[in-house]
């Protein structure tokens, strides 16, 4: 019973220590807005420098999805 309590703990510490690094490490947003017929548009918000961001291999955005333009 102590094994199956300090594995749900390591659980829950791995899945709070493993969002606070991927919210660190994070470079920006990627907004994909669904609202306009002709298809949904990708735009890229940057918190970061395109000169940090250029000598990097691989990135790290957070996905936004919405529809921006209501349609009443």
């Amino acid at each position: 019973m102590e094994l199956v309590i300090v594995f749900v703990i390591g659980m829950v510490i791995g899945c709070v220590f493993s969002s606070i690094v991927r919210r660190s490490k994070s470079v920006g947003k990627l907004r994909i807005d669904t609202s306009d017929p002709d298809g949904p548009f990708m735009f890229l918000e940057l918190s970061k420098g395109v000169g940090d961001i250029s000598t990097k291999k691989q990135v790290l955005l957070q996905v936004d999805l919405k529809s921006y333009i209501s349609h009443e």
